[in-house]
């Protein structure tokens, strides 16, 4: 994705785009168990094209959204979700995230990598359907008979 739309996410979200820290362990694992929350997203950036930029704004929102809830409660920063990873594979988008998340939560990220993005091209955002070949890619017509 290009860089001036990775730093528009990081400029809309800045909570759930944070610089690396530490981030809490599940404490019914460990409890008080602190490890290192760099991540891929921290060395890679967003590995995708541009098409799915409204996908990823949608998910990205749903976590702030999620924070700021986490923040009127009084949540620790360290149980917050963070960026993880945001990449194409297989075709569609995978949106992986650090943290605890809500079931909303979760079940819309699923819902977006699993039907949305498999119909929205990753070029341009058009409609777009995957497309079988050496690689697997979720194109519209237009951008498909670029290849």
């Amino acid at each position: 994705m290009q860089a001036q739309f990775q730093t528009e996410f990081l400029q809309r979200y800045p909570n759930f785009f944070r610089s690396p820290g530490m981030r809490l362990v599940d404490p019914d694992v460990i409890p008080g168990l602190l490890v290192d929350d760099l991540a891929p997203f921290d060395q890679r950036g967003i590995e995708c094209e541009d098409g799915w930029f409204d996908l990823i704004d949608r998910l990205s929102r749903a976590c702030e959204n999620e924070i700021g809830m986490l923040i009127a409660k009084d949540v620790p920063k360290e149980r917050w979700p963070r960026v993880a990873q945001i990449k194409e594979k297989m075709g569609g988008l995978r949106f992986y995230v650090n943290g605890p998340l809500s079931d909303e939560l979760r079940t819309l990220i699923l819902q977006v990598e699993n039907i949305d993005s498999l119909c929205t091209c990753e070029r341009c955002g058009a409609p777009g359907k995957l497309r079988e070949g050496r690689w697997r890619h979720t194109h519209c017509d237009n951008c498909a008979a670029t290849e």
